[in-house]
Order: structure tokens, then C-alpha cells, then sequence
């Protein structure tokens, strides 16, 4: 007895010691697979809330989702400078691969820099700044086998494709400019989408993108926002005529000259000639959506379709948006001018006169969604400012035509029971056989949920508030079929809040994951496989 008591503690000490050496090894592996680097997370929970393990990636992961196969996890880090930009991070993507979770979720990390790669000269960069440190990677896209990722690179106006299985980055590609046919750019004139001026141009500027196929090739579709960078140390926005260098005699005759057109907000860094005058204009983002071929090659844009229907049906809401300010000045004018508007704590909000956007970025496509129905593809376009979604077919990607526009807003009531506003995230499921569409909404905290049809028309289901007004408590959203269950991203509450949809016209938050000991602030979230994957900002 004594003597198979001391075989059995030796065996105790052998398999102790064995575990020992290789948690020893464990964390030798993670150390050099998953270096720190100073960077953003992404972190990574059960769908029941447990916390499981963390990714080191580059500064400011921005958007993260996985390969349909649930085996990697590829993060956008977008780097945005500081504010004097006395510090501007190189912009960079991460590839994560995963393993059993008994091994360790996090296998390897590898974060990829524009340091080694051709970058075109029609790709937009900072004047005096280097690609690598001006490249901002926006947003992920990954083809249905896994192989193949598109980065929108927003503020450059390109497209960088990822060889996922190399970890590589195999080529960037700008996507050009925009010449305007007919758009809406005066203040004065109301809904009247006029003929463009000559030399006025768009860079496409994407934000959200997707890929579907078609006939086994890959297409991306691009929700054209556009955007622009104003910090202390560099503004690129601005108006027309703030403009230091002197215009063409053309643009001085059809923008300066024009009392509806002369604050044209512009790019400033593009459009002058050799000799300093500015002989065309550009704009940011496009007022459409895109559809790419896989090497970043144009298919097919909505032109002017989205301001030509808004102008057509929406006249007296044409190019509006909630406003808001805490200025006493501004506040006094609102109250001469007899604007309804509603206070929360010390900042107003209001809905801005029509026009509003009309010498900014119009409407501002940002959230979109693909959804195959049938043997149809349609794509759902979010408009930030304006509100609402259009509805594509895009069954043939040259052939792209318009199915529905979709706004249940009430412009007439205050901002904040006036329905939901700022979509900025979408995602589409199936339950049961039936399709759906789950949209997030920024400004007003709601989560909204609508069934599809065949012909790829929505009807409205269900919106449930996840938090207060203008708090972003509903920014990114993605789905859980096993669980069905919607996971949000809840700036208010530096969480992720679980949304019980097993009936769409019903739904519950359950719970949430609570963020804060790991991040000081939540980007993006994906779920695949029973793993939710969250991207934030170091603490």
C-alpha cells in the first residue's frame, strides 16, 4: 500500500510539474506569438460574458470581424494622429489566428504595416507625410472562402487587399474621383439637384464595405461617407472661400460668385494647379454607393439617385439633420428664430433647416449591409445625416438598380422622440427561414429590426432604446445564430449589451459585457463560433 501511495504522489509531481512547463511554455509562446506593441486590443468573451484571452494589434483598432470559418479574427487599426500631431501612429492590420481555447485562444498575431508597400501616387496622402503613417484602415471586408480581405482605407480614398492566409498585403488600390453630373451644393435654392459645375469632383471615400459574389468572382460594395481630418495641427475641410490661393475664372464665376455656393466645403489639399490656383474643386465622399470589382475597379456607382429621390419625396426635409450646440449665443438665435429644439444636461438639439447638408457631405451613406434572398443579392444603405436606408438590387453588379428607400422618421417632433436616427450599423440574419435586418442608430440609442421580403423590401418590426439620447449606446451591431442574439456596442456604458431577438418583434437586452478592465473604449464587435471579439482602445 505505502508503496503505490508513493508511485501515486510521484506521478502527482511528474504531471504537476509537466502542466507547469508547458503553462511556462504558454506564456512564452504568447509573449513572442502576441507581442505588445503598444497598441490597441482586441479582446476576446464567451457569448455568456466570460472573459477568455487578448490580442495585441495596432493603434486604434477601428473594426474587427472574423473569417466565416471562425479560425481568424482580422482588425483594422486605423492610427489616427494626436491632436497637433506631434504623434500620427502608422496605420496597420492585424490577422489573428485562433486555437482550441484549452491551448489558449490566441495562437499568433501578426500586424502588417504599410511600410514595404507600393502605394500609388493617386492614392490621397498628407501633404509631407509618409504612407505609412497617413494610411488609415477604415474597415474589413472577406470574401465567403476566407482568402481574400478588403480594407477601405477612408481618408485616403483606397482600397488595400490582404492575402489572409500569406498575412500580406498584396497591393493598395486608390479609388479615383468622382466627376458630378447633377448634385445639390447650394444653401439658397432648397431641394434642387441642379447641374454640377464643371471641375467639380468626389473622392469616394468609403466607410462601411462588404463582399458577395457573383458568378464566383468577388465584389465589394462601398457605402461612399466620405470624410475629413480636422485637427489642431491639420484641418483639410474647409470652406470654399476661406481658400487662400485664387480660383479658374470658371470657379470663381460658378462657386465664389454663387451666394448658395460659395461655403462649399472642400478638400483643400487638392485641385490647384503649378502655378497655385485652383482649378477644380473636390468634394468629400460621393453622395452614393459603389460596387468594386476585386481589384478595386469600378462596376457601378448610384450617381445622383440617392439626393434625386431625397429631393423628389423629401423636399421639405432635403439634406437635414439633428443639430446641436451649447453655445448661449447659439441658443438665443434658435429662440429669435423660433427653431423648436429640446435641452439635455447643457447642449440643445434641433433639426437643422432643409439644405443643411447640402455644401457638406449631403445625406452621408455610412452603414450597409448585403443580403442574399432567393436567387436575388440586395444591399442596404444607411444614410448618417439625412436618416432612413435605400434598398438595392444588386443581383448583377453592373446592373444595380433601385428597389425601396425605407425612413419612418417624424420631422416634425423633437429629435428625440422623432424615431431612429444616425444609423451606423447593420447587420442581416436568418431565423426560421426568414431574413431580417437589425440596424443600429447612433444618435438615438436604438436598435431597429426589420423583416425582408422576396423582392428585398423591409417592413419595420420592432426599435428598442439601449440607452439615452445622443449617447451612443447603439453604434456597431452583429448576430449570434446560435444564441439568437444581437450584440450592440454601447458607448454610454463602455459595453456590449446582448439583445435577445428569438422574436424579431420582441426584442430584449439580456445582458452585457462589460469592457472597462480591459479597454477605455469599445470600437467594433464581431461573434462567430461562440467567441465574441471586441476591439478597444488601451486604458
Amino acid at each position: 500500500m505505502r508503496s503505490l501511495l508513493l508511485v501515486s504522489v510521484v506521478i502527482m509531481l511528474i504531471v504537476s510539474a509537466c502542466n507547469y512547463q508547458a503553462r511556462k511554455v504558454d506564456v512564452v509562446q504568447q509573449l513572442t506569438n502576441n507581442p505588445d506593441i503598444g497598441g490597441g486590443q482586441v479582446v476576446f468573451y464567451s457569448t455568456t460574458g466570460e472573459f477568455l484571452d487578448v490580442a495585441n494589434v495596432g493603434t486604434l483598432p477601428d473594426m474587427v470581424t472574423f473569417t466565416p470559418d471562425g479560425k481568424t479574427v482580422i482588425s483594422a487599426n486605423e492610427g489616427e494622429p494626436v491632436d497637433d500631431y506631434s504623434s500620427d501612429p502608422k496605420g496597420s492590420v492585424s490577422i489573428i489566428n485562433l486555437q482550441e481555447l484549452e491551448r489558449g485562444l490566441v495562437q499568433n498575431v501578426t500586424t502588417m504595416t504599410f511600410d514595404d508597400v507600393q502605394i500609388p501616387t493617386a492614392l490621397r496622402i498628407k501633404p509631407g507625410a509618409s504612407p505609412a503613417k497617413d494610411i488609415e484602415p477604415e474597415y474589413v471586408a472577406v470574401n465567403a472562402a476566407g482568402t481574400t480581405a478588403w480594407v477601405s482605407l477612408q481618408e485616403n480614398n483606397g482600397l488595400a487587399i490582404i492575402d489572409i492566409a500569406a498575412k500580406k498585403i498584396i497591393s493598395v488600390t486608390a479609388l479615383g474621383r468622382k466627376e458630378f453630373n447633377h448634385i445639390d451644393i447650394n444653401t439658397k435654392d432648397g431641394a434642387t439637384v441642379a447641374t454640377a459645375p464643371n471641375n467639380l469632383y468626389g473622392l469616394y471615400q468609403p466607410d462601411t464595405i462588404v463582399c458577395y459574389q457573383v458568378d464566383g468572382k468577388d465584389y465589394v460594395v462601398s457605402a461612399n461617407e466620405g470624410d475629413d481630418r480636422e485637427y489642431s495641427g491639420w484641418e483639410d475641410y474647409t470652406k470654399a472661400n476661406k481658400l487662400k490661393a485664387p480660383f479658374s475664372p470658371q470657379l470663381t464665376r460658378d462657386v465664389l460668385d454663387v451666394k448658395g455656393r460659395k461655403k462649399l466645403r472642400v478638400l483643400r489639399d487638392l485641385g490647384m494647379d503649378e502655378s497655385g490656383v485652383y482649378t477644380e474643386l473636390y468634394l468629400a465622399g460621393t453622395r452614393s454607393f459603389s460596387i468594386w470589382d476585386a481589384a478595386g475597379k469600378q462596376v457601378y456607382d448610384s450617381g445622383s439617385d440617392f439626393e434625386r429621390y431625397l429631393a423628389q419625396h423629401y423636399g421639405n426635409q432635403f439634406n437635414t439633420r439633428v443639430d446641436d450646440t451649447d453655445d448661449r449665443n447659439d441658443i438665443a438665435e434658435l429662440i429669435a428664430d423660433e427653431i423648436p429644439y429640446e435641452a439635455i444636461g447643457e447642449t440643445v438639439y434641433f433639426w437643422d433647416g432643409v439644405d443643411a447638408r447640402s455644401a457638406k457631405k449631403g445625406c452621408e451613406p455610412e452603414a450597409l449591409a448585403v443580403v442574399g434572398i432567393g436567387a436575388k443579392t440586395f444591399a442596404y444603405i444607411g444614410l448618417e445625416k439625412q436618416g432612413g436606408f435605400f434598398v438595392y438590387d444588386i443581383t448583377v453588379p453592373k446592373d444595380a438598380h433601385f428597389v425601396a428607400y425605407n425612413n419612418d422618421i417624424d420631422y416634425g417632433k423633437l429629435p428625440s422622440s422623432s424615431g431612429d436616427l444616425a444609423p451606423e450599423g447593420m447587420v442581416s440574419f436568418n431565423q426560421n427561414g426568414n431574413h431580417y435586418l437589425a440596424i443600429a442608430n447612433e444618435l438615438s440609442s436604438t436598435v431597429a429590426i426589420y423583416s425582408l421580403g422576396q423582392d428585398g423590401k423591409a417592413v419595420k418590426l420592432s426599435s428598442l432604446a439601449l440607452g439615452m439620447f445622443a449617447s451612443g449606446a447603439a453604434e456597431i451591431v452583429t448576430y449570434d445564430a446560435y444564441g439568437k442574439m444581437l450584440f450592440v456596442t454601447n458607448s454610454e456604458t463602455n459595453s456590449v449589451d446582448l439583445v435577445d431577438v428569438a422574436d424579431p418583434a420582441q426584442p430584449q437586452k439580456v445582458s452585457s459585457i462589460d469592457v472597462s478592465a480591459h479597454g477605455a473604449s469599445l470600437q467594433s464587435v464581431a461573434v462567430n463560433n461562440g467567441i465574441v471579439a471586441i476591439a478597444v482602445s488601451r486604458k
